[in-house]
């Protein structure tokens, strides 16, 4: 049996190569009705999976999928599938629109024999960031003011550094490769490239992903209130780098291979 997986993007997929054959479509009414209902699986781990290529052409999404073949999934009818895409359909721009939080919580990082732990305090307000780290992961106190512009890191040792973004400056201070360019989405529970895999649970929202050479899980969900507006947002996200990914060293130059793994617990979404 072929399982249908997910893909958004416009490079090419294999077996179908180049191309690929429109099954199904949403239109520009697509909170409201499918047009026809694409073919999902459902996996032992309870997660739903497609293959699908999202292309806006004059104001309507034009689904196509490729068959790979994998292990067999379970079938599930075509109301089971139109109810997780309706759904996925419906979280996806509602979550994009949240430009502003207020995030408590904390991170851990494992690559090798090495590891770290701090807390977090992340607040976001479009394109303006203020993030504090404090923990050993951070040897201290780590703050980042970040905008459009650039971003600045400050410590409690007196380091001040500068650079165009906070990943930049986190791997430069700390030694880590964190990936906060795609984090803001993540965070979310969305995609932040376009060749992203995705598996959703029931209630369409993403349970696993692969994304800018990372896998992603998300093995929690919370309720949220922002800006007057009712949420499920993450509650825990773990990250592992997918093989080529990464080369991780240490501060001292020691290779520690390219496993890199991180998780994420979110304690509180403040608006």
């Amino acid at each position: 049996m072929s399982v249908l997986r997910v893909c958004l993007g416009t490079a090419p997929c294999s077996p179908c190569g180049k191309g690929g054959k429109p099954r199904g479509y949403f239109s520009s009414n697509r909170l409201k009705r499918v047009g026809t209902v694409l073919p999902l699986k459902k996996s032992a781990g309870g997660t739903y999976v497609l293959l699908r290529r999202l292309l806006v052409l004059g104001g309507s999404l034009i689904l196509s999928a490729c068959a790979v073949h994998q292990a067999p999934l379970q079938e599930i009818d075509d109301a089971s599938s139109e109810a997780i895409q309706v759904a996925w359909m419906e979280r996806e721009p509602a979550l994009a629109a949240i430009d502003a939080w207020r995030v408590r919580g904390k991170i851990a990082v494992r690559a090798g024999n090495k590891g770290g732990h701090a807390s977090l305090r992340w607040d976001r307000d479009q394109a303006i960031q203020h993030i504090e780290l404090a923990g050993p992961i951070g040897g201290g106190r780590v703050v980042i003011d970040a905008d459009a512009e650039g971003a600045r890191l400050q410590d409690t040792r007196g380091g001040d550094l500068s650079g165009d973004s906070v990943a930049e400056l986190v791997q430069q201070r700390l030694g880590w490769p964190l990936p906060f360019d795609q984090l803001p989405d993540w965070l979310r529970g969305l995609p932040s490239g376009e060749d992203a895999r995705i598996e959703w649970d029931e209630a369409g929202r993403i349970a696993r992903m692969n994304d800018q050479g990372w896998q992603l899980s998300y093995p929690a969900y919370q309720p949220v209130v922002l800006g007057g507006n009712s949420y499920e947002l993450p509650r825990q996200v773990e990250l592992n780098a997918l093989p080529g990914t990464l080369k991780v060293y240490d501060k001292d130059g020691n290779y520690l291979g390219e496993d890199f793994f991180v998780r994420l617990i979110v304690k509180s979404w403040l608006p």
